[in-house]
């Protein structure tokens, strides 16, 4: 493993800890249980690729092929739930207060990150076309947001302007 693919893995473990830490942030303001704070953790982290996968035709798609991005996403959703959920017992939480902002920042983080992630994919995987490796690595960038969101039956969080974020 050269330096190139090093600072890869680096980066796509960042923004699957990044859009992982939206999806169980949003499950914790949703006051879910373990079970449904990680599973929208693995989505938001991990839905994006999936969706391109499936486009791209890779079968199975990546997160079975190498399951370490899911398994760190659940690590991390799980984390997260016990450290809020430990504050909350301990001291009146004032986690509304802060989730804008943190979701904001993580998913600007697993935005930039995964759709250069989905279309460096799609082009190791011999797509050329511009529109298709936009389209690529938009949906993956985006689309386990829009899944976590549709999951947690919110308005999608990425259709969202900044100024409704402000103001829930």
């Amino acid at each position: 493993m050269d330096g190139l693919d090093i600072f890869i893995l680096v980066m796509e473990l960042t923004g699957t800890i990044a859009f992982a830490s939206s999806g169980a942030m949003l499950a914790i303001q949703k006051e879910m249980d373990l079970f449904g704070v990680a599973v929208l953790g693995v989505t938001a982290s991990v839905g994006g690729g999936l969706i391109r996968d499936l486009i791209l035709g890779v079968i199975p798609p990546l997160m079975f092929q190498k399951p370490v991005y899911t398994i760190v996403s659940v690590a991390a959703s799980v984390l997260l739930f016990f450290i809020v959920y430990a504050k909350r017992n301990l001291k009146n939480n004032k986690i509304t207060a802060v989730y804008n902002k943190i979701m904001l920042i993580f998913d600007t983080i697993g935005l930039g990150i995964f759709t250069v992630t989905g279309i460096n994919t799609a082009r190791n995987a011999g797509y050329d076309q511009a529109f298709l490796l936009v389209f690529v690595g938009v949906i993956t960038g985006v689309g386990g947001g829009l899944l976590r969101d549709i999951m947690a039956q919110e308005k999608p969080y990425i259709l969202t302007s900044i100024s409704m974020r402000a103001h829930p």
